[in-house]
């Protein structure tokens, strides 16, 4: 597909004139990446947007810990990402990788300041995407801080899981605890004293030693199945509370450096603007 063609299918560009194309269509470089390969990562200086025009990136940054990568987002064909390093400069907020073989538009900075002097339509279609890109990741955390883990989790539950979730919620409980001291204590005690009739299961009481025993045995894979679902809550949980301050954070970073970039450019009490 040709580069004119194909940036008409971008949100940012869509609604640019045919002269407007022209004049942009130039300006973008032809980048090839193989699988795996890194296109940049975080700290790095950020100087160039790029656009998918075939493959998928994936945007992640580095957890502190264990040193994981966390992706943030996945770019595919059409998409863009990296449009804050053209109007800011500033060093890069997250890792870039190719998923598979990619091919990819690229757009410098300093080409892109020049165009932009030219063309100030262009640069108020790119405020406004960006904008659209904030309200979404806005959204998003939103969502996740809304989530709840136990409602998801006990939709998808199926009767075996409901049937573990309550075997294990009786058996630690008083109620079973009593019940079971209670069973056995009239066992033993039908077992001792005759009465209407000779004893079912006298001293030792083997059979219900293995009735105890067949008990425990059911009772032990269940409970299991129960803790097992309980921890996998716990690190959703986990999982869910790191993605938001991940995204927190990275929204609070981008503010601030809009921040110290209006502060930097602010002209001084009695001075003149630079």
């Amino acid at each position: 597909m040709k580069t004119r063609e194909f940036l008409t299918n971008i949100p940012m560009f869509e609604t640019l004139s045919v002269d407007d194309l022209d004049l942009l269509t130039p300006l973008w470089h032809r980048r090839t990446l193989k699988k795996s390969d890194v296109l940049f990562h975080k700290g790095d200086v950020g100087s160039s947007m790029f656009i998918v025009e075939e493959g998928t990136v994936e945007i992640s940054v580095l957890s502190g810990e264990d040193e994981k990568d966390i992706r943030v987002s996945t770019i595919s064909t059409g998409g863009f990402f990296g449009e804050l390093a053209l109007i800011s400069g500033l060093p890069r907020t997250a890792t870039a990788t190719a998923v598979e073989r990619c091919r990819l538009l690229e757009m410098r900075r300093e080409e892109f300041i020049k165009f932009l002097s030219t063309r100030p339509v262009v640069a108020i279609s790119m405020i406004g995407e960006i904008g659209k890109r904030l309200q979404a990741t806005n959204e998003l955390v939103t969502s996740l801080a809304s989530r709840n883990i136990n409602v998801e989790m006990d939709e998808q539950m199926s009767v075996g899981d409901k049937l573990a979730d309550r075997v294990a919620d009786f058996v630690g409980s008083w109620k079973f605890l009593i019940y079971y001291l209670v069973g056995i204590g009239i066992w033993c005690l039908l077992n001792i004293i005759e009465l209407l009739f000779a004893p079912f299961d006298p001293f030792p009481f083997v059979f219900l030693n293995l009735v105890l025993a067949l008990v425990g045995s059911l009772q032990a894979p269940l409970i299991m199945m129960s803790q097992n679902r309980a921890q996998i809550k716990d690190r959703l949980r986990a999982e869910q509370d790191y993605q938001v301050n991940l995204k927190s954070e990275l929204m609070l970073q981008q503010l601030h450096e809009r921040i110290d970039e209006m502060q930097a450019h602010k002209p001084k009490k009695g001075g003149r603007p630079k």
